[in-house]
């Protein structure tokens, strides 16, 4: 397999799957809905908390390098049927981010744009089909091209993310925020904010399924996780209380409420120019991130091919690209049908964020287990930190979307049904078809060259 990838395109892909521009037009104004005048703080928690699963990260990636990523990781360390769970789980969920920011770039974009009412319904169906097929169209080119894509529009991404918190800061009407809840009550709605802040470090793992692509991966790919860890979450914490400055405490009020008040604010106190920009890089954001997610993607759904996971037949070359185009139509078209744009990606973005979570419990699991036996107690440690982060975190988040009246309600009960859909597959695939259980093997790429060297 050729090896294109160098540092820098695995720096960008991990970068450009966090989508820091993204993640300060959309996912703030989700976690100002639920924690309000703790977004800041959301962001602080959700920035350490991430810590702890970067380590995971960055461990197991030294250790095993496989575009199988994560469910290479747990069936060597938990188990095949554990690694057959995990990658049902994460091609589910990463399945679901492109709709998911498909649907907020129509949303987006169907607000800045004077649309008469008459075409609304009609625009909200083509304009995230539009988008779909340009992305189709960037990553049909293969993953060389896609990388230089994602280098260049990360590069303007990340400078523009700088100058826009310049902005906010220069012309902020307050640096007074709340840092501690005054109860109970306060602390679930920041829990419930850290769910969406969690997942604002989403896709900071994307360069593992890249791993036998890129040059000296073993090296690699786990620097580029921790440059790229602490660039975007120092960037996001910083812009996160740069809004609070920019927008005040009735600001951040009205844009709990509305999403788009950011925006407002922005071409109010910084004119037409920046107002433009600002829609058009927002957009760009959206692409980046799910160009970069795509290649994890296909990526594992051909590694699952070639360890037996899936029928080869299915990974065939185009046919996962193919494949892939048809289930993000059909998960565009339902989501908009049944919950609109809005409420479709708040959804959507809710069972993401728990089944990115599940994901990153099974790899501190398994980073825990593989410690324990080769006795390494630092290891040991973060590994245990990183579980109990997690969990706290997921009880929390549950209790509080739980919640009546939450619209992440129905999120839950759909992550649950991924995750039985994932387990009923790993377990009856064991019980009930011992041939192709027994077919499969998660390789690890170094096993690979060891052999081939031999």
């Amino acid at each position: 397999m050729e090896q294109r990838v160098t540092f820098s395109g695995s720096f960008m892909q991990s970068f450009t799957s966090i989508g820091p521009m993204l993640d300060i037009v959309a996912l703030f104004s989700a976690i100002a809905v639920y924690a309000g005048p703790y977004l800041g703080v959301v962001m602080l928690i959700s920035f350490f908390s991430a810590m702890t699963t970067v380590y995971v990260i960055w461990n197991l990636s030294k250790r095993l390098q496989s575009n199988g990523g994560y469910y290479l990781f747990a069936g060597r360390a938990l188990g095949k049927g554990t690694g057959i769970f995990v990658s049902m789980v994460y091609a589910g969920y990463a399945l679901l981010v492109i709709p998911n920011i498909a649907l907020f770039a129509s949303f987006f974009i169907l607000h800045l744009l004077p649309i008469g009412s008459q075409f609304s319904d009609f625009f909200s169906y083509l304009v995230p089909l539009l988008f779909l097929f340009i992305l189709f169209g960037i990553i049909s080119q293969g993953l060389g091209r896609s990388i230089k894509y994602t280098l260049g529009a990360g590069l303007v991404e990340l400078l523009f993310v700088i100058v826009l918190d310049s902005l906010f800061l220069r012309n902020a009407t307050t640096f007074s925020f709340q840092l501690i809840p005054a109860n109970l009550s306060e602390v679930y709605s920041v829990f419930s904010g850290v769910v969406f802040g969690i997942l604002a470090f989403a896709g900071m793992e994307s360069p593992v399924y890249l791993s036998e692509n890129t040059k000296k991966s073993s090296s690699i790919v786990p620097k580029a996780l921790i440059y790229s860890y602490i660039a975007t979450g120092v960037l996001l914490v910083i812009s996160a209380f740069s809004i609070m400055s920019f927008l005040g405490p009735k600001g951040l009020s009205t844009y709990s409420s509305n999403p788009f008040f950011v925006g407002s604010s922005i071409h109010a106190d910084f004119g037409n120019a920046v107002y433009v920009l600002f829609g058009i890089l927002a957009v760009l954001s959206s692409m980046n991130l799910c160009v970069a997610y795509s290649n994890s993607v296909l990526n594992e759904i051909r590694r699952m091919g070639k360890d037996g996971i899936l029928p080869k037949v299915a990974t065939i070359k185009g046919r996962p690209v193919l494949i892939f185009l048809l289930l993000e139509t059909a998960v565009i078209a339902t989501a908009n049908f049944f919950l609109g744009n809005f409420l479709g990606f708040v959804v959507i973005a809710a069972i993401v964020s728990f089944s990115y979570m599940t994901v990153q419990l099974m790899g501190s699991l398994s980073l825990l287990k593989l410690s324990v036996r080769l006795r390494e107690r630092k290891a040991s440690i973060i590994a245990t930190l990183s579980v109990v982060i997690i969990g706290i975190t997921v009880v929390f988040s549950s209790i509080a979307d739980l919640s009546p009246g939450s619209p992440t309600r129905l999120s839950i009960i759909l992550f649950v049904t991924i995750v039985i859909a994932s387990f009923l597959f790993s377990y009856l695939g064991r019980t009930k078809s011992r041939e192709w259980y027994n077919s499969i093997h998660m390789v690890n790429s170094l096993d690979e060259k060891e052999t081939e060297g031999s």
